[in-house]
C-alpha cells in the first residue's frame, strides 16, 4: 500500500525568505494555494488518502515531523511513501506518475530541486531513509549517500514539476509571469 504525506511547515513558519516581497498574510496565502494544489493533484492522480505532516508551531522540525509521519503509516500497514513538498506550484498528475513508475525500478526515488534540495521521495519502507532536509547541504545528495549506504541504489526522477519550488523572489516573479492561478501575486512582480 501506497501512503502519501505532504510535509509543510505551520503557515505563520511558510516563505520566510519571502518576506522581502510579501506580507505574513500574502505568504500565508501563496502557501496555502500551493500546498492546495499539491493536494489536489495527488488526489487526481490516484492518491485519495494523503496526509499533511505538519508542526504545531514555532519549533517545529521538519525531519522531526516527516520521520514521525513516516513511522505512523508504515505502523498502519504502508508499504510505500511518497512524500511530497508543499511548494510545488507546477506540479503534475504525470510528475507524480513518473515517482510512482520509478519507484517499480528502486526502493529509493528522489525528485531533485533546482537547488539540490528534495523535492519528492518516493521510499520503500517508508522508513528506509533517515531525513535530510534543511541541513544547509543539498538534501537530494545526503538522501542518495543514505540510500547507498543502505544497499540501494537511488533513481533521480528530473521534472520541471518536480524541481521547480517556489523559494525566493525571484522563483514568485517567475511564477506570477507563468502562472495565471498566481496572478494575485502580480504586485510582487
Amino acid at each position: 500500500m501506497l501512503a502519501a504525506v505532504v510535509p509543510m511547515k505551520s503557515m505563520e513558519l511558510a516563505k520566510g525568505r519571502l518576506a522581502p516581497v510579501l506580507d505574513a498574510a500574502g505568504r500565508r496565502a501563496l502557501a496555502r494555494q500551493m500546498l492546495d494544489h499539491v493536494l489536489e493533484t495527488l488526489r487526481q492522480a490516484g492518491l485519495p488518502a494523503v496526509r499533511v505532516a505538519s508542526g504545531a508551531g514555532d519549533n517545529s522540525d521538519l525531519n522531526r515531523d516527516v520521520t514521525a509521519a513516516a513511522q505512523a503509516v508504515q505502523a498502519e500497514g504502508a508499504t510505500d511513501l511518497l512524500l511530497v513538498m508543499a511548494d510545488l506550484p507546477y506540479l503534475s498528475t504525470d510528475d507524480v506518475g513518473a515517482l510512482i513508475e520509478a519507484g517499480h525500478r528502486s526502493a529509493v526515488v528522489i525528485a531533485e530541486a533546482k537547488d539540490g534540495g528534495t523535492n519528492a521521495l518516493l521510499l520503500r519502507p517508508p522508513t528506509v531513509l533517515g531525513f535530510t532536509f534543511a541541513t544547509h547541504r543539498p538534501s537530494a545528495d545526503l538522501h542518495a549517500e543514505q540510500a547507498r549506504t543502505a544497499g540501494i541504489e537511488p533513481l533521480f526522477v528530473r521534472r520541471p514539476g518536480l524541481a521547480r519550488d517556489i523559494d525566493t523572489p525571484a522563483d514568485l516573479v517567475q511564477l506570477v509571469s507563468d502562472h495565471p492561478a498566481y496572478h494575485v501575486f502580480r504586485h510582487v512582480a
